[in-house]
């Protein structure tokens, strides 16, 4: 009696293989940024290869060639439409952002941004606590929640992105720009999370009280307000920091840095990791600020 030749499935070989080596050609930056978006719909060729597999692969050596050649003529042919189907693709949609007080004396808010352009500005001639817009990129999103307790306002923006395309659109620069004014006649604190991009931050016009940063990989710029008193912290990944710092505020910059070049002007005396004005106070309205940055300079004006 002759035994059938049987051997295990290829369906999950190919599939690994192949989406490995899309991932790295999308790295390297050589597909369309959109590719991801436009392959989503194509998932019944998975089942194709499969049904192959299983129907011709597994009762010889001359069928697995056979599913190998007709496997791979049919991903091409996809990955072809794919590829011109993306180049298609309209980019994301503009989103308006807005937020009134809802009774809030006060308000802390936090931006979650997680790729693109970050641009942060005080509002002049508003009713709201919150106004701007965002130009998202393909299956992108602004998830927007806020809620109110004991008289503060507490805001939070953050990025979202379709679950289906999230994995792989992180490895194209993307075109998201979100443009975020905020109310400069209560107090502020503020929260921001960015990671990969730049980010603008000019809170010179802001009644701010508090600022945590924390930046990733890119240019941070911020301005800070010429009134006080504000604690701030800003965590640098990698990238450039340029802090600008009004010449009339007191103010003591506490740096721990890694592979950073940190600049601060003469105006500032050292002790140690310690950078201080003259006239500046714990208790004044003043600004103390933690720099922490990992890799590339940090920069003060």
């Amino acid at each position: 009696m002759q035994n059938s030749y049987r051997r295990p499935s290829l369906f999950w070989p190919i599939v690994l293989i192949g989406l490995g080596v899309l991932l790295l050609l999308q790295n390297f930056g050589l597909l369309p940024p959109n590719l991801w978006a436009a392959l989503v719909p194509l998932w019944p060729v998975l089942l194709i290869v499969l049904g192959l597999d299983m129907f011709i692969g597994r009762r010889s050596l001359g069928g697995v060639i056979l599913v190998l050649l007709l496997s791979a003529l049919v991903v091409a042919a996809s990955l072809t439409w794919a590829a011109l189907r993306a180049q298609q693709l309209p980019p994301g949609q503009t989103q308006g952002l807005i937020q009134s007080y809802r009774g809030a004396e006060k308000a802390s808010v936090e931006l979650n941004f997680d790729v693109g352009e970050l641009n942060i500005s005080a509002l002049t001639a508003s009713d709201y606590l919150m106004e701007g817009e965002a130009k998202n990129g393909p299956g992108e999103s602004v998830e927007q929640s806020y809620a109110v307790k004991d008289g503060e306002g507490q805001l939070t923006l953050s990025q979202q992105r379709n679950p289906l395309f999230a994995p792989f659109l992180s490895g194209r620069d993307s075109n998201t720009r979100w443009y975020v004014r905020l109310a400069s006649n209560v107090p502020l604190a503020l929260e921001v999370n960015t990671g990969v991009g730049s980010a603008n931050l000019d809170l010179s016009g802001l009644n701010l009280t508090a600022l945590d940063l924390a930046s990733g990989v890119g240019q941070t710029s911020v301005v800070f307000p010429a009134r006080g008193p504000l604690n701030a912290e800003v965590k640098a990944g990698v990238g450039d920091v340029i802090l600008t710092i009004p010449a009339d505020v007191p103010a003591r910059i506490t740096v721990t840095s890694g592979l950073t070049g940190v600049h601060i002007p003469a105006r500032f005396s050292r002790d140690g990791n310690v950078y201080t004005t003259v006239g500046f106070s714990p208790t004044g309205h003043n600004l103390d600020l933690e720099v922490s940055a990992g890799i590339g300079s940090v920069t003060v004006k």
